[in-house]
């Protein structure tokens, strides 16, 4: 199985430490708010870090890094400046209900076993040996510490408006799913959420949840708590990481009908186009996709459930994509500047480019001035942003550089970039063959 990417492993290990701290202590901050929207705000500020921004959110380079900014209103009446991105990830990603997949036949999915595993972890002992199962029976209370839990269950399932073929399928065939205590059992939401499952759990959890660590002792490797938050981080992002990669703003194509298989296929056929006009071969946009399109084509009778290019372009995405900014290498595209970014960002690039690109870069060290060695090497192969605060423009090594160049030094801002990376175009136009790149491309394109 393919490793997750860095930025998912690095956020399950924050998201596990913050659950961890709110849930073993549900009074932390204001207790007058649900301990939900207090969580809900803590990612929010979270997800506001460069880190995240820069690595997991959606970026439009289209606009200005001040007009992504939204003034968001906090418990006690402040307001703190928000990235946009980091609001809509928290209340539509982290948010979204984990369907049953067919795979996993009648089983729980990754959040309910969260769910499980965190009330086996409460300070309420009568939680200890709690358990799920589906069946058929219906909810029965006989405790007093059961019936506040189930009500919030009964609550849940009513909120639950539809829910997947598949869950419907084995909910009548195996029965409901259930949250079994003792001698108390409740309707468990069968397509659940991190949410419900925050509200839910009975806290506090016992303190020994946020000394957890990382790596176990005894295996070796991650912790349970932090592989299975790692997990479903990978199943919330799945389909928001494909529409990142396809440069398609998640707010608006988030809740479309595109399935991830699709989007698979769409991020192969972007990336074939990119390569299109990086290797020289064509110069605009709807040639670079329709030469894609036809190498696709070639391997498999539809691309993206398309039975041609006409059908594809003159459809909402197809649309989408042919007008997103291209690779230029003649400079048509001077003012713009996130054309190269885009190419140059993709952060599921393999160990095997990676080697290739720094190949490349000491081979024909002599094409590359210290400006452009630095850029080549800082934004294609380690794939650091531009502008924002950890970007290379903020670098002392490289503004020294660009001082002491006379072909950059009385450049800056935008200019200064659309420069440098026309000059980098050129370099790799010049030394890489769309045949050379081809092998860059996944053989089965990532979901993340």
């Amino acid at each position: 199985m393919a490793q997750p990417p860095r930025i998912i492993t690095d956020f399950s290990k924050e998201l596990g430490r913050i659950l961890a701290d709110y849930l073993s202590n549900p009074e932390l901050e204001d207790k007058r708010i649900p301990l939900k929207d207090r969580l809900a705000i803590k990612l929010m500020l979270t997800l506001n870090k460069n880190i995240y921004r820069d690595k997991l959110l959606f970026r439009d380079f289209s606009q200005k890094p001040s007009d992504l900014l939204e003034d968001y209103m906090l418990p006690g009446g402040s307001t703190k400046k928000l990235h946009i991105e980091a609001i809509y990830y928290t209340q539509d990603v982290l948010a979204k209900r984990l369907t049953i997949v067919s795979k996993h036949k009648s089983l729980p999915n990754n959040l309910h076993l969260l769910l499980l595993m965190l009330f086996r972890c409460s300070e309420d002992n009568n939680w200890l040996r709690t358990r799920i199962k589906r069946r058929k029976a219906q909810t029965c209370i006989n405790d007093l510490y059961f019936k506040r839990t189930a009500n919030k269950l009964k609550r849940q399932c009513k909120q639950l408006q539809k829910m997947g073929a598949v869950s419907k399928n084995y909910r009548e065939k195996y029965g409901m799913f259930q949250l079994i205590s003792g001698n108390n059992s409740a309707e468990l939401v069968e397509e659940i959420s991190l949410f419900d499952v925050i509200e839910t759990v009975p806290t506090p959890l016992k303190k020994r949840i946020t000394k957890f660590p990382l790596i176990t002792n005894e295996t070796k490797k991650q912790h349970w708590y932090f592989r299975l938050l790692e997990h479903i981080l990978l199943s919330l992002n799945e389909k928001y990481a494909l529409l990142r990669s396809c440069g398609l703003p998640p707010f608006y194509w988030h809740e479309s009908d595109l399935s991830v298989s699709k989007l698979r296929a769409l991020k192969q056929l972007k990336k074939m186009a990119d390569l299109q006009q990086i290797s020289g071969q064509q110069k605009d946009n709807y040639s670079s996709y329709q030469q894609a399109f036809f190498t696709m084509q070639n391997e498999k009778h539809k691309v993206a459930g398309f039975e041609g290019f006409i059908a594809f372009s003159h459809s909402a995405v197809g649309k989408a994509l042919l007008k997103q900014d291209t690779v230029s290498f003649d400079g048509e595209n001077e003012e713009n500047y996130s054309v190269a970014e885009t190419y140059f960002e993709n952060e599921n690039n393999s160990t095997e480019m990676e080697a290739d690109l720094k190949k490349l870069l000491s081979d024909y060290s002599d094409n590359f001035s210290e400006v452009t060695a630095y850029f080549f090497e800082q934004v294609l192969v380690l794939q650091r942003p531009l502008y924002s605060e950890n970007g290379i423009l903020k670098d002392a090594e490289f503004c020294e550089a660009v001082k002491a160049d006379e072909a950059y030094s009385n450049l800056e801002g935008e200019k200064l970039v659309n420069k440098i990376i026309r000059k980098t175009q050129s370099i790799i136009k010049k030394h890489i063959t769309i045949e050379d790149a081809k092998k860059w491309l996944d053989e089965e394109p990532t979901p993340y």
